[in-house]
């Protein structure tokens, strides 16, 4: 048996309006933090690996043809939203017409979400990893027998098989850091969103794992509804590296609920202030998770910005969609947050079901009467693997085109 050798890709993706006048390359190119975390789990196994970046560094299928051929990897590993879904199943014809002996492996949100529709339908790849995917794809690389391997999802005879769902990771501190070193030109090329830092370099970072919530429109199927999340010791050492390694000097922190522990906020913010990191940081926050206290200590230990989930300016628009909006409650934390010289910025979301006219003009209202700096809104969007997918069609007509989802 070959020893395992993959190659990861994260698909370039395209811009609905134009691939000739795609400007979020420009100002938003993120490292791609999940194969990150995959390559380092793999590399700390002596399992070989290498990352191959298309979102920050485009290239033609001659050149990515010519790479795979020169490293000669034994798997394929592709990970895709619902919007860049296409690009990487291209990538995967691709493979398949030219190195029919390498497996294609699919994983991340939106395979995770349908993996049984995709495999039907894409004979192009051969495995999915559904949900979380550094042990499993450890043994589906090392073992003979995959039907052994929990978390994937394969085909026998003829039909799909699922292995049922791996057992989540307890303890994200036997993690290794995410292997930066695989990216070319980081951190220099990987440019967070304008007007979202400070200073650079910078980077993104996360702490925790899963979501308790269960908001309509939030796919939850990779990482689970329960909250895991890293020690303040491990965060310090990963920040410590981050500055010794790569002079980062500002992260944005990604998680979807960074300050749900109040007393873990708290000691990260007091570590922070104690090793003398001199690092600024952005996080995003529900606004009944934030207090006098938290906000102080934020603002010692170098929150430059807050993103708060705003959605709607209406509070019964959100009540079927979303746990405790509690509008009055945002207005009087943005005031707060701005009282302690912290920026803010507000989470719009138009066009949610039972939108109107009256709804929207509302939610303009509410952001133009309050002390946001930065306001970022976005289509509401039926994604697989939201709770309001599965009835989305009891709203209206819904013409379920992935690339332009």
């Amino acid at each position: 048996m070959k020893e395992p050798f993959i190659l990861f890709i994260h698909p370039q993706g395209y811009n609905w309006l134009s691939k000739d006048i795609d400007i979020t390359r420009i100002a938003n190119i993120m490292p791609p933090y999940g194969l990150l975390m995959l390559s380092s789990y793999l590399e700390k196994r002596n399992i070989k690996n290498e990352i191959l970046d298309l979102y920050a560094y485009p290239e033609k299928k001659e050149d990515i043809l010519k790479k795979i051929k020169e490293l000669s990897p034994t798997h394929i590993g592709i990970t895709c939203t619902t919007s860049s879904f296409f690009d990487g199943l291209e990538i995967a014809k691709m493979v398949k017409e030219n190195f029919k002996e390498i497996e294609v492996i699919f994983g991340g949100v939106h395979p995770t979400s349908i993996y049984e529709r995709i495999l039907k339908n894409f004979k192009e790849i051969d495995y999915i990893v559904v949900g979380e995917g550094e042990e499993t794809i450890h043994q589906l690389l090392t073992f003979e027998d995959k039907e052994k391997v929990k978390g994937i999802a394969l085909r026998k005879d003829g039909k799909v098989l699922f292995t049922g769902r791996r057992n989540l990771i307890e303890d994200l501190d036997a993690l290794p850091f995410p292997a930066y070193h695989k990216l070319k030109n980081f951190p220099e090329k990987y440019l967070l969103p304008i007007f979202n830092y400070p200073r650079s370099p910078s980077t993104t970072f996360l702490t925790s794992r899963g979501c308790p919530f269960n908001c309509s429109y939030c796919d939850r199927s990779v990482f689970g509804p329960t909250f895991r999340a890293h020690s303040s010791d491990y965060l310090i050492e990963h920040l410590k590296f981050l500055k010794s390694s790569y002079r980062i000097r500002h992260i944005n922190i990604y998680d979807d609920n960074f300050l749900l522990d109040k007393n873990r906020v708290l000691e990260f913010c007091e570590k922070i202030l104690k090793e003398d990191l001199k690092i600024t940081f952005n996080c995003i926050g529900r606004a009944n998770h934030l207090d006098d206290e938290v906000l102080k200590n934020l603002k010692k230990a170098g929150c430059w910005m807050i993103n708060i989930g705003v959605e709607s300016g209406d509070e019964e628009l959100l009540k079927p969609h979303r746990a405790k909006p509690e509008i009055e409650k945002i207005k009087e934390i943005v005031r707060k947050i701005k009282e302690n010289g912290i920026r803010v910025k507000g989470l719009f979301m138009m066009g949610i079901p039972g939108e109107t006219r009256e709804t929207i003009e509302k939610t303009i209202r509410f952001a133009l009467e309050n002390p946001f700096d930065d306001l970022n809104v976005t289509k509401f969007t039926p994604f697989p693997g939201t709770p309001v997918y599965e009835k989305i069609k009891e709203y209206g007509e819904f013409k379920e085109d992935w690339a332009l989802m």
